[in-house]
């Protein structure tokens, strides 16, 4: 069960930020970083090892949809 709700919170934080680099117009590239929280940097302009900002926000909006997905399956089955 608090597996589900962590699910929800991540899903619900990944839409967040992919939608906020997805609209900001200053955003051209994306590093990813971090240990137990990600972090994603926006630069204005491209960075090595960086990501395009379009498919960075896309990518996390993707994976946001996808937690929230797995913790709906969970919240149906009742575990």
């Amino acid at each position: 069960m608090i597996w589900s709700i962590l699910a929800l919170i991540g899903g619900g934080t990944f839409i967040f930020n992919g939608l906020a680099v997805l609209t900001d117009p200053d955003c051209a590239s994306v590093d990813f970083s971090g240990g137990r929280a990600v972090l994603a940097t926006c630069y204005t302009s491209s960075s090595a090892g960086a990501v395009s900002g379009n498919f960075a926000g896309l990518g996390m909006i993707l994976f946001g949809g996808m937690l929230l997905y797995i913790a709906w399956r969970s919240f149906r089955r009742g575990n």
